[in-house]
């Protein structure tokens, strides 16, 4: 998911056929989705979520790297499925989240989900390049949604700045009293420097 963008059903959904590995810039096509019928379970809904959905996407090449080496272990399923079960069935997404919360149970990584690889590819891209290549590596129909939901901002701190211009400007006045505002290697722990 880091090195796409794509969605977790996306993803789960990759066939062999949807790679190809031999191109000079390799890419993947994202052509499908996976969806849950009740009674039947998952299976993999040959579009996408919407038609911005449907797109080629350009590996990068630690991707390059871990499919390839994937695709000498993986084994043979009816799906033909880059992520299959045990049983060679389409993984389930909720059961790879739920493994994704295992292996990051002790860390200090509890923040980071499946989303999250989302955000921080779109975020990313908008940074080195702009919203409308975030746009369409996530699969979207419109900047809008990619610029409010999935770039990151930075938070807007409260404007305190005519408290901060009483550092800057004395307007006439004697400076404050200076104070010490650090404090020395035998100030005890707690207290507040005088």
């Amino acid at each position: 998911m880091l090195a796409t963008g794509a969605r977790i059903g996306e993803i789960l959904a990759l066939r062999w056929e949807d790679l190809n590995l031999a191109a000079e810039r390799p890419t993947l096509t994202i052509c499908g989705t996976l969806v849950f019928v009740k009674g039947k379970g998952f299976f993999r809904q040959p579009w996408t979520k919407s038609d911005a959905g449907y797109r080629m996407i350009t590996l990068p090449r630690f991707a390059v790297g871990m499919l390839l080496a994937r695709k000498v272990i993986a084994a043979d399923n009816p799906h033909n499925a880059i992520f299959a079960s045990r049983r060679g069935t389409w993984l389930s997404p909720n059961n790879v989240r739920r493994q994704w919360r295992q292996a990051r149970a002790d860390t200090d990584l509890a923040w980071v989900t499946p989303h999250t690889f989302r955000k921080t590819v779109a975020t990313l891209i908008k940074e080195e390049a702009d919203t409308k290549s975030a746009t369409a590596q996530l699969g979207h129909s419109s900047e809008d949604i990619t610029d409010t939901y999935y770039i990151a901002k930075p938070l807007q701190a409260p404007d305190v700045s005519d408290v901060l211009e009483r550092l800057g400007a004395d307007h006439g006045r004697t400076p404050p009293h200076p104070r010490r505002t650090t404090m020395n290697m035998d100030d005890k722990p707690g207290c507040r420097p005088q």
